[in-house]
């Protein structure tokens, strides 16, 4: 599973992305309420963030089983292939799921290991070279991973996509504790057909509900006002101009804030510090 999809003809790149472009996708995805947007968003995101185009999005039920929400450019055999002789032996997946980390299936395995794994196997079957799969946590538990693919034999996926896959997955798990109540998950899940998801939503405690507002129990509510509504508008993917404007303030002591922000979160830069806060907040 941590391979289910398939890509299109035209060679995926690995670009070079600005700090700004980079939290402003982090925030899009993070501000999803639904999983129609937020599979739009993560599938949007995901070829100019790491190159690569192809990817699927799936979800954990009741039974800790993984379900299938959606996928770009996958066909029905590959994905009912891998369910049927690999999801179950996915050491790939296992490592993914116990230990909520993103990894890249080339590292995984170790580059003398990688063209005599089940991962690759399936993978060049179906055209594919590279993978990489990330978790979705929320409220503790693993709710479900987002993987993609290349289906040209580029360079192996690198740190820096690695990474960038693992903001995608950390910004879709905030998106998926604040969707606000059940009622529009059981909606599109009703729709979908999935019976799984409609009784896993209807457990109490097994899903977060609404969203709520500051409180003093984190971090970024903890911070003075003035601070706080900085980080707030940072998140918001203002430039230092805009926030400057909106508070009545100069250029300068917005400059001064992040750069105390950055300190007190320890962060290395201004996207590490947007990515910091999002999950503080």
């Amino acid at each position: 599973m941590s391979m289910i999809m398939r890509d299109v003809a035209v060679p995926s790149s690995r670009p070079e992305i600005s700090a700004d472009a980079l939290s402003k996708a982090a925030l899009h995805i993070a501000d999803c309420r639904s999983l129609t947007a937020l599979r739009n968003a993560l599938f949007g995101h995901a070829d100019p963030l790491i190159g690569s185009v192809a990817m699927g999005l799936y979800m954990f039920d009741r039974a800790e089983q993984l379900r299938y929400i959606s996928s770009r450019q996958a066909p029905q055999g590959f994905l009912d292939e891998y369910e049927r002789e690999y999801r179950r032996s996915d050491t790939m997946l296992d490592c993914i799921v116990s230990q909520r980390r993103t990894i890249d299936g080339f590292h995984f395995h170790g580059p003398a290991r990688w063209r005599h794994s089940g991962n690759y196997e399936i993978l060049r079957g179906w055209g594919f070279y590279h993978n990489m799969g990330g978790a979705f946590v929320v409220d503790g538990r693993v709710a479900g991973a987002l993987f993609v693919a290349t289906a040209h034999d580029v360079e192996p996926f690198e740190e820096v996509h690695v990474k960038r896959l693992d903001l995608m997955c950390r910004a879709g798990s905030l998106a998926l504790a604040a969707m606000r109540g059940r009622e529009r998950l059981r909606s599109e899940l009703t729709d979908s057909g999935c019976d799984d998801w409609r009784d896993f939503l209807s457990v109490e405690g097994d899903w977060p509900g609404p969203a709520e507002s500051f409180d003093d129990s984190r971090p970024i509510d903890r911070l003075p006002a003035r601070s706080r509504e900085v980080a707030q508008l940072l998140c918001q993917g203002h430039p230092n101009k805009a926030i400057a404007k909106h508070l009545g303030i100069s250029i300068y002591t917005v400059k001064e804030h992040v750069q105390n922000l950055c300190k007190r979160f320890g962060a290395l830069n201004r996207t590490d510090l947007v990515h910091r806060l999002l999950i503080a907040s």
